[in-house]
C-alpha cells in the first residue's frame, strides 16, 4: 500500500510543478511583451502646424430657434407655426411656417433664401336671386295691398 500512496504523491507532485512553470512562464512572457511594447511606441517626430498656412474660416451655423427669429423679422409676424429642417434647391435650410401660411427658408448661415407669402383669400357669398313667385296667377302691384305683405312674409319664411 505504500507504493500506491508514494505514486500518488509523485503524479500530483509532478502535476503541480508543470502548472507552477506554466504559470511562471507566462508572466515572463508578458512582462516582456509589455516592455517590447514601450519600446517600440515612442514616437521619432512630432508634427508642428506650417506657418505659412492660411486659417480658414469656420461657419457659423444657426440653431432653428435663431432661424425663427430671423424669419420673424423679415416678415414681421411673430406668430410661429413651426420650424423644421428642409433643402431648398440643394442647399440646407431651416423652413419657418406661420400661422397665416407665409413660408421663409432660411440657410444655416444666416441668409434668407426665400421668402413665400401666402396669398390672401376671401370668402364671400354672394346672394342668390329668386324668381318673382306669383299667387293665383295674380301679378304683385306696387299699391301697397295687404297680398303684397304677405307674400313677402312667406317669402321670407322660406329664406329662413
Amino acid at each position: 500500500m505504500r507504493k500506491s500512496i508514494i505514486f500518488i504523491s509523485a503524479v500530483l507532485t509532478t502535476f503541480a510543478l508543470v502548472i507552477l512553470y506554466n504559470v511562471a512562464s507566462a508572466y515572463h512572457n508578458n512582462q516582456s511583451a509589455a516592455q517590447v511594447a514601450a519600446t517600440v511606441v515612442q514616437p521619432t517626430a512630432t508634427l508642428s502646424p506650417d506657418p505659412t498656412d492660411v486659417a480658414t474660416p469656420t461657419q457659423t451655423f444657426l440653431s432653428a430657434v435663431q432661424a425663427a427669429q430671423l424669419a420673424t423679422r423679415v416678415v414681421g409676424n411673430t406668430n410661429l407655426l413651426s420650424a423644421e429642417s428642409s433643402n431648398l434647391n440643394g442647399l440646407n435650410a431651416y423652413k419657418i411656417t406661420f400661422t397665416n401660411n407665409d413660408v421663409v427658408y432660411v440657410g444655416l448661415d444666416g441668409q434668407i433664401l426665400s421668402v413665400q407669402i401666402a396669398p390672401v383669400v376671401v370668402n364671400a357669398t354672394f346672394p342668390q336671386l329668386q324668381p318673382n313667385k306669383t299667387h293665383n296667377g295674380s301679378h304683385s302691384t306696387s299699391n301697397g295691398s295687404s297680398n303684397d305683405h304677405t307674400s313677402a312674409e312667406s317669402q321670407q319664411e322660406h329664406e329662413d
